[in-house]
């Protein structure tokens, strides 16, 4: 059985749960969805197909989404998705499955991961530091479970909820920190910034540059946090809000993955 999972990371998650999964499946491609995004056309053929990202305000990260509008599907895969989220996956999986149908494509399974929190700004939701390694044990427990769905091709429904409360409390979480608190025009790095240009190898969007005068934001931020969690400095903060407050990314996960992420 042949598959290729696409997939978007921040802080590492998402890849080190989809790299979990394709060596438990065997026979597995992944491609960073940053570098097929903007081309369209079809994938190349494959029993299955995954998309796997971090959920981003109970919903796709808008990355995603942009990445799901211009693919197109070679032949009939079993097509799933892989969510990776703090504590619940919202309907993030829902979004992906209404989308995928207004495509003409059917989604054949959703599947939800609960991976270690790295929201930081505007507010703190990193309070599971005592549980990570709980949390790596169960995602690691649930993988062959996955697996064994996706080569058996059994159809289900996504993981989550497609609540319309659920749905307004993204849209309005997203809004609050988007445009009320305006967390993207709120990064800045700070004196302990010695250039090393990390953030600019690692942003998805490019959308960071760094000069001898400093680094500047523009304004496609993705709010995916892979700039604050990777610094190696960590001079990077979003406004005063997480001054002090510890950095997150996944201990199998590097910097040259990240900027493999992003390509050239």
């Amino acid at each position: 059985m042949k598959t290729i999972i696409y997939y978007f990371t921040g802080t590492g998650n998402t890849l080190a749960v989809a790299r979990e999964l394709a060596q438990e499946l065997g026979n597995t491609r992944l491609i960073p969805l940053r570098q097929a995004i903007y081309f369209g056309g079809y994938t190349p053929e494959a029993d299955a197909i995954g998309i796997a990202f971090p959920v981003h305000f109970l919903t796709m990260p808008d990355i995603v989404r942009t990445f799901v509008s211009n693919i197109l599907f070679t032949g009939d895969p079993f097509i799933f998705g892989l969510a990776t989220c703090g504590e619940r996956p919202g309907g993030a999986l829902f979004r992906l499955q209404e989308l995928m149908e207004e495509k003409r494509y059917s989604l054949s399974a959703g599947y939800a991961i609960m991976m270690p929190e790295n929201f930081i700004g505007p507010l703190n939701l990193m309070n599971d530091a005592g549980h990570r390694e709980e949390k790596f044990a169960a995602m690691k427990k649930r993988i062959p479970e996955i697996a064994d769905c996706i080569r058996n091709k059994k159809v289900s429904v996504p993981e989550g909820t497609n609540s319309g409360l659920w749905k307004w409390g993204g849209e309005v979480s997203k809004k609050l920190s988007t445009e009320v608190y305006n967390t993207p025009a709120k990064f800045h790095a700070t004196a302990a910034c010695n250039r090393c240009h990390a953030c600019q190898r690692i942003c998805p969007t490019r959308n960071i540059t760094v000069t001898k005068d400093g680094v500047r934001w523009g304004s496609d931020c993705t709010q995916c946090y892979a700039c604050i969690h990777w610094c190696p400095s960590e001079a990077i903060e979003i406004g005063s809000r997480t001054q002090g407050k510890m950095r997150y990314h996944h201990p199998d996960v590097t910097l040259g993955d990240m900027q493999e992420q992003r390509g050239e």
